[in-house]
């Protein structure tokens, strides 16, 4: 980990020096963001997802202001809603943040807390953005219903009609730490191109649940109009088969590099669904008797 905080500290020296004098000054920030796509978190289906994300920054005076979000989303996971707040620091490249982040999911009645910390500097016609979000909670449960399959005496021990027993469990839920960088790259200020690399479940009280996961992020967005970013494609996924990909439409007030570079970034909420659980198959010791194939079809 001081491996990891030591080269971040570096290259944040090492760029903040450079180049141009690209914006300094903090100006209001708002945005409206409808989406909708496809999501699987850690050790669970995937499924349909979609909601809407409020944004705004609120200048506090030329260098600091405050930034906030708040999130509803349903589909697979459940009802989840996020709450985003911190400090924005903008110098005369870039930006500096430092949010705290939380996550209610209805399903299970479970609350994530992250801190996360985010930069942003600028070049001509580029962004280099990079940030890392740790949780802070406790491990957290959800309680589930699953079926055990028996190959009973009860059924005349017959493999393809098992006595099936439901009972509760408590499945623990994961939250994942998350080491990012993307670059945004502009052709011109109303088209933006991203992509980005990615290393998550490396450190916090679930690592050794969920598993390291090395992955990419990419996108595309265009504004067709003043107020109007669409984004037809936003994603990220790793090697441990979570991912989350989304298209959806932006109301803002600002050209789509401004507005991109007006504020530092969004939390993605990806990842950060809960763990699924699944019963138990088992032979009743007595059917051992018969002999035969006493396997229970899948």
């Amino acid at each position: 980990m001081k491996k990891v905080f030591t080269l971040v500290f570096v290259v944040v020296f090492y760029f903040g020096t450079l180049v141009s004098q690209v914006g300094s000054q903090l100006q209001p920030v708002g945005s409206a963001t409808l989406f909708g796509g496809a999501e699987r978190g850690s050790d669970d289906h995937a499924g349909g997802i979609g909601g809407i994300e409020l944004l705004g920054l609120l200048p506090l005076g030329s260098r600091w202001g405050l930034q906030g979000s708040i999130l509803n989303q349903g589909g697979a996971g459940g009802y989840r809603l996020g709450l985003s707040a911190g400090p924005v620091y903008a110098y005369n490249s870039g930006k500096f943040g430092l949010f705290g982040d939380y996550v209610h999911q209805n399903r299970g009645d479970n609350n994530f807390f992250y801190a996360r910390g985010v930069w942003s500097h600028y070049f001509d016609n580029f962004d280099l953005v990079l940030s890392y979000s740790h949780p802070l909670n406790s491990v957290q449960h959800t309680r589930r219903t699953v079926t055990d399959q028996t190959i009973s005496p009860e059924n005349n021990c017959d493999p393809n009609n098992p006595v099936l027993t439901k009972r509760g469990v408590r499945k623990s839920v994961p939250a994942i730490n998350e080491l990012k960088g993307v670059i945004r790259y502009y052709p011109n200020p109303r088209v933006e191109l991203n992509a980005g690399l990615l290393v998550n479940s490396f450190a916090g009280p679930d690592r050794n649940k969920t598993g390291t996961g090395f992955g990419g992020v990419f996108g595309v967005a265009f504004q067709v109009l003043d107020w109007l970013i669409v984004r037809p494609l936003q994603a990220q996924m790793d090697t441990r088969e979570r991912y989350r990909i989304t298209s959806g439409v932006e109301l803002v007030w600002a050209p789509l590099q401004q507005y991109q570079r007006g504020h530092a970034e969004a939390k993605d909420t990806s990842f950060a669904a809960a763990g699924g659980a699944a019963g138990v198959s088992s032979i009743d010791p007595r059917c051992l008797e018969t002999g035969g194939d006493l396997e229970i079809p899948t």
